[in-house]
């Protein structure tokens, strides 16, 4: 990501907000309520943003489903303390994801790292993590679908230095870049709102036989939020 892509994806985010919540036209018919001098920019104060959505590794399911709003909980014990979901008065649009895992020392450890492949220093059953890859990304929107078999595969990186063994003298941490690495853009851009009914999920040919406790699967969506924006009843 550069600074003239995060300037073209600014430009194109605002349009999108504008044709949403200002149409120049309804059903084809000039819209009687628009308003030229209405900018979303200005009235929603967009700004950057990121949603960040995690659900644990089991042994006992090939699907994983990941709330975005704030009020849905699919878990016992809520969300995760280190997930930012979409509030429901605003407006989000992804315009690049990364999709990897974290390995937590417990469900409220704040300290662990992403990784954007299953590096054995990391995860003692990184085999059965690697088959995670070969499963893919849906994203339907009040029953439509918005991205359809979006393949895991390219958001596995791995770059030229790896972590062995315990971090120490001949044993780096990984090299990774959280700016770029593991990333990959959304196009075209989805607009999410918060009165939506939405449904993120990751489907996977085979659960794995066995993880390491507390592993997780994370998604991070980067991109334009709109604040204070929707409407919910």
């Amino acid at each position: 990501m550069n600074g003239m892509l995060a300037r073209d994806n600014f430009e194109i985010a605002a349009r999108m907000f504008n044709n949403a919540f200002n149409p120049r036209t309804v059903n084809g018919q000039q819209n009687p309520k628009y308003d030229p001098n209405w900018n979303a920019v200005d009235e929603f104060r967009l700004c950057q943003s990121t949603l960040r959505l995690e659900q644990p590794v089991v042994t006992t399911s090939t699907k994983y489903t990941f709330p975005v709003l704030v009020n849905i909980q699919n878990q016992a014990t809520g969300s995760f303390n280190t997930e930012i979901r979409l509030n429901m008065q605003d407006s989000f649009i992804p315009t690049e994801i990364f999709i990897g895992l974290g390995l937590p020392a417990s469900s409220t450890d704040t300290t662990f790292q992403l990784k954007s492949y299953p590096a054995p220093a990391t995860f003692a059953q990184y085999l059965q993590l690697q088959a995670l890859y070969a499963g893919t990304m849906q994203l339907a929107i009040n029953n439509v679908n918005y991205i359809n078999n979006w393949d895991l595969n390219r958001h596995w990186c791995i770059n030229q230095t790896q972590q062995t063994a315990a971090v120490g003298a001949g044993s780096p941490e990984d090299q990774l870049a959280l700016s770029d690495d593991g990333f990959y853009p959304m196009q075209p851009f989805v607009l999410l709102l918060g009165s939506q009914n939405i449904n993120l999920t990751i489907n996977v040919p085979v659960a794995p036989s066995s993880v390491d406790s507390n592993t997780r699967l994370v998604i991070l969506l980067r991109g334009i939020l709109a604040q204070n924006s929707t409407v919910v009843n």
